[in-house]
């Protein structure tokens, strides 16, 4: 059976005038950063129940899937003409990881491939999600910050832009 979650939001209509009143760019900045104000909450619930390895071996060094749960602007969203975050943990790419950290490897201790097995399990290691209970049990207050979030910010860029 699968798990029923059900949220209320209050403030819509507010949101609403408010973001009609503004121009796209505003508006758009405006969401991302309440989004992303938002995805902070769960960020910080899944690094708190992130487990680490309590003894650091050649190839895995403790706390490394915990230190790269990050909140991240997605692509998808912003191709389909809307704003989104996710919260996960972000793989080791581009020069300055592969210059901080090394390159992506299983032989590299600072990268975070295996995140995916902890959260879901394999057939020979049962799961220790960390990702989906965070969601879950954040996903109210996620959405109070957004909402707490997005109208101030909204109204300080459009301070802004009428100077």
């Amino acid at each position: 059976m699968a798990d029923e979650v059900q949220i209320r939001l209050d403030g819509i209509d507010e949101l609403k005038q408010a973001l009609a009143n503004t121009s796209k760019r505003i508006r758009t900045q405006a969401v991302r950063a309440a989004l992303r104000q938002a995805g902070r909450v769960i960020q910080a619930a899944a690094k708190q129940s992130a487990p680490v390895l309590a003894i650091p071996t050649k190839t895995r060094s403790s706390g490394t899937v915990k230190r790269r749960i990050s909140v991240r602007g997605s692509k998808f969203a912003r191709q389909a003409g809307d704003e989104g975050v996710y919260v996960s943990v972000k793989p080791l790419r581009g020069k300055a990881d592969t210059r901080r950290y090394g390159r992506a490897s299983a032989s590299n201790p600072n990268d975070p491939f295996y995140w995916r097995f902890v959260e879901f399990g394999t057939r020979k290691m049962g799961a220790k999600p960390f990702l989906g209970p965070a969601a879950r049990t954040q996903g109210e207050a996620a959405i109070q910050a957004f909402m707490q979030s997005v109208i101030p910010q909204i109204d300080k860029l459009n301070a802004k832009a009428n100077q």
